[in-house]
This record gives structure tokens, C-alpha cells and sequence, in this order.
């Protein structure tokens, strides 16, 4: 069991690993640091030549990194929803009025502020306008056969759940850890065949869940 004396040696540590992240509480990023170190302290070879706070780094800015990545996920979800509502109400008043309603009639059918208004769409249309740049990541990876949008995209996180445990570890395994088939296979003891399987089926299992 980890002592309260080896967080307190490694807090400056999980703290100054915490400044790199913006926009989530610090306390928050303090326990999923604490995660970190408990995770690094249970897989630490003491007879290692890594010193155990270089060990522990990686651990540490994983679970804030996790941490980080979930909540921008749901905050870029929820603003992608209040857009599109926003878009449909602007096209129902439209047909209502015979014109494109103003931004403070859609906040006063809606019963929010204006200003609301105008960050959401603001919001929205970054979100939606995001370049991926050449970080290849799951979702620009997905072989579904038709091209998924990139506010469907923040729904993939969830597809996850439609995968059993040897789905999903293929998955993290190919897309967030890079590896190629063949090296999957060897890391989970499987034919290269069957991680092609396991892969394909995945990935369909996933498009599925966004288009249904």
C-alpha cells in the first residue's frame, strides 16, 4: 500500500506535472496524479537502474492526460448539441417567419442570453473546424465506409463501450499505442489473422454506433 510520506516526497513532482494542463481544477489533477503514482509504485522494479520518480513521470501525466482528455471530450460534446440545437431552431423560425431569425430571437425562443448564444456558435464552429494536423489518432484512422463528421467523432470515446475486453485492447493497442498488427499479435498472444478480425469487427461495431 503507498504511503502518505511517498506522496508527500513526489508532490512537487505531481504538481509541477499538473501546470501543463489547462482548464481542469488542479485538485482534480492532483488525485489522478496521486493514481499515477500508485499505478508507477505497484509496476516499480526497486532493483532498476530507472530512478522510481522518472519511472513514476509517465504514470503520473497518463492519468492527467486521461483526465484532460474525457472532460474536453464531454465539453465538446455539450457545446456540439446546444450548436446543433441552435441550428435547428434558427431553421424552424426561419420557415416561421420567412426570414433567418436574428441571435436574439433564437436566445429568446430558446430562453437563454444572447451572449450564450453567440459563444455557443463560436464554440461549435472551431469544434467543427478543427484540423488534426499529422497527429494520427483513432478517429482519423476509422475505415468506415463513409466519412464520419467531426462532431460525430467525440461519439467514438463512447463506441468504446460496444467492444468486449479483447476488442478493446486491439483498439488501444493499434490507434493510441501505434503498434501494427504483428506487434499486437505478440503482445496479446494471438495470430496476426485473428487481430485483423478482431479489428475489422471493431471498427464496424464503432461506425455502427454512430450511425444508428
Amino acid at each position: 500500500m503507498i504511503s502518505d510520506a511517498l506522496i508527500k516526497e513526489n508532490e512537487a513532482l505531481i504538481f509541477k506535472i499538473a501546470n501543463s494542463f489547462y482548464g481542469v481544477e488542479k485538485e482534480d489533477l492532483f488525485q489522478a496524479g496521486v493514481l499515477g503514482l500508485i499505478k508507477a509504485y505497484q509496476n516499480y522494479d526497486a532493483n532498476a537502474n530507472t530512478k522510481f520518480s522518472s519511472y513514476a513521470y509517465n504514470y503520473i501525466y497518463g492519468e492527467m492526460y486521461m483526465l484532460a482528455h474525457n472532460k474536453t471530450l464531454k465539453i465538446n460534446k455539450d457545446i456540439l448539441k446546444l450548436y446543433h440545437d441552435i441550428e435547428k431552431t434558427r431553421y424552424a423560425l426561419a420557415q416561421k417567419y420567412g426570414r433567418i431569425p436574428s441571435n436574439n430571437e433564437v436566445a429568446l425562443f430558446l430562453e437563454m442570453s444572447e451572449k450564450d448564444i453567440e459563444d455557443a456558435i463560436m464554440a461549435g464552429k472551431d469544434i467543427m473546424s478543427l484540423d488534426s494536423g499529422e497527429d494520427t489518432t483513432l478517429y482519423d484512422n476509422l475505415r468506415c465506409e463513409e466519412k464520419v463528421p467531426l462532431d460525430d467523432q467525440i461519439l467514438l470515446e463512447e463506441g468504446m463501450a460496444e467492444l468486449n475486453d479483447d476488442e478493446k485492447e486491439i483498439i488501444k493497442a493499434r490507434y493510441f499505442e501505434d503498434l501494427t498488427q504483428s506487434e499486437v499479435a505478440k503482445k496479446l498472444c494471438m495470430t496476426q489473422v485473428m487481430v485483423s478480425r478482431y479489428e475489422k469487427r471493431s471498427l464496424d461495431k464503432m461506425c455502427a454506433f454512430l450511425t444508428k
